[in-house]
């Protein structure tokens, strides 16, 4: 099985240092120069600078249609914003490949997540969800992590699960696709509310249980989205959850302290070096349970969507759940 990687930030550069130590790899870096720089220091220069990467099983392309042409199984780790213009005419030389998502967010332009996205412009394709807890930082230092593969693909599950294993990956699989990717999702909104909570003030101890709340919120969203039995304190769901509100690296956890120590939604968003994909997701999700009249069920997302989109006093909004989750 031939592999590529589209994308060469954070999380698609990690992707590449754990595939290429056994395996040769395609990698779509888009910039000439980044593509120049990772080979002379054999580590990408923008993300990740302390990750060494084996640039001898790495096949450079800034061509998306050579690199898609040339492999069997398609690794996606581009930010959700940019996945419309990258694939949107792509269907065809997708038609029979594998794709295995590792983008956590919403498409803006079709308000849609990748599932739903890849589908529609090729529904001959196998599609899969790549899912923590698992945070780029500590791949590029080799500490212990774990991955959740998500695909319905049995045939191949063995093989995409041995491809990432390595001695400090760990990987498991699933079956579940529409709740990983919608967890993935989900978790982000989250941390950005865990965030705003920390930056104004909280403690431990609200924080704990505001976490949980998320955790129990998230439970309900996912079986009214894909109704299903599933069990919410695996890996995946509950793991990737904490692991996104409570760690430093956490780009959308960062965003929510910016927001809560005062900074605008706009020059929060400013600060930041890296994509936080949670904001366009709360907007995403909200949008779609008002549709069918659900938002009742995510007092939460609501709020965090009222600081971020309807400019609500952050100190309001965590005022109206500190009753609501206790």
């Amino acid at each position: 099985m031939k592999l590529s990687v589209i994308g060469a930030g954070s999380w698609g550069t990690a992707i590449v240092s754990i595939l290429s130590k056994k395996n040769h790899v395609n990698w779509w870096v888009r910039r000439e120069r980044l593509k120049n720089q990772i080979l002379l220091k054999k580590r990408n220069t923008k993300y990740l600078t302390n990750c060494k990467l084996n640039t001898k099983n790495i096949t450079f392309y800034n061509d998306i249609d050579e690199i898609i042409h040339s492999s069997d199984l398609v690794i996606v780790a581009i930010p959700s914003e940019f996945i419309y213009s990258v694939f949107k005419n792509k269907g065809d030389i997708l038609s029979n490949k594998t794709v295995l998502s590792a983008v956590k967010g919403v498409i803006p332009e079709k308000n849609s997540t990748p599932h739903d996205f890849f589908n529609s412009i090729s529904p001959n394709l196998n599609y899969g969800v790549i899912s923590g807890p698992c945070h780029a930082e500590e791949v590029a230092l080799e500490k212990q992590s774990y991955l959740t593969v998500s695909i319905n693909n049995t045939d191949i599950q063995p093989h995409i699960k041995n491809i990432f294993n390595t001695k400090f990956i760990n990987t498991k699989t699933s079956n579940d696709i529409i709740g990983t990717e919608y967890a993935a999702i989900l978790k982000n909104i989250y941390a950005i509310l865990i965030g705003v909570s920390s930056g104004l003030g909280y403690g431990d101890n609200f924080i704990a249980v505001l976490t949980t709340s998320c955790a129990n919120e998230m439970k309900r969203l996912l079986q009214l989205l894909d109704p299903k039995d599933r069990t919410i304190s695996q890996p995946a769901y509950l793991g990737d959850l904490l692991v996104t509100c409570y760690s430093p690296h956490s780009r959308n956890r960062s965003l929510g302290v910016l927001i809560g120590k005062g900074y605008s939604v706009d020059n929060a968003i400013e600060k930041m070096t890296m994509v936080a994909e949670g904001l366009p997701a709360a907007k995403s999700i909200y949008t779609r349970l008002k549709k069918i009249k659900q938002t009742k069920q995510i007092p939460i997302i609501s709020s965090t969507y009222n600081i971020l989109y309807k400019e609500k006093d952050p100190k309001a909004q965590l005022k109206k759940l500190e009753k609501l989750i206790s």
